[in-house]
């Protein structure tokens, strides 16, 4: 069986283009990423300067901060769809066990913990 003159040149601009949409799609999840980081600084520098600023602020209104940095945690990779470690093919074919805390829960629950002792420290 003879190999087309033209194979080549199929081969050489199929790997261009998903080399290109591969960098376009890793762009567009590292800009999502830095939203969502700025997001979440923004939201906790907010509540550490009212916290600094000695005014009173409830349990309900970290609360509802502490939501707000989550949603802005799960956003990047819901659109990115690819978390930096790598997936076996066992896992493609038999799905994987979601793990039930994750280790920015973990974070997210010592941060809260450490605002929470800050503020019973002030008042």
């Amino acid at each position: 069986m003879a190999v087309p003159t033209y194979l080549p040149h199929i081969l050489y601009s199929t790997a261009l283009t998903s080399v290109s949409i591969h960098l376009l799609w890793r762009r567009k999840a590292f800009e999502d990423d830095q939203a969502r980081h700025n997001a979440q600084i923004t939201i906790l520098e907010e509540l550490a300067h009212q916290l600094r600023s000695g005014s009173s602020i409830t349990d309900e209104d970290i609360d509802r901060l502490r939501t707000l940095v989550r949603v802005h945690q799960g956003t990047s990779e819901a659109v990115g769809g690819m978390r930096e470690h790598s997936v076996s093919w066992k896992d493609v074919f038999w799905g994987k066990k979601a793990d039930e805390r994750s280790k920015a829960d973990e974070w997210d629950q010592r941060d809260l913990e450490q605002l929470r002792e800050e503020f019973t420290k002030r008042t």
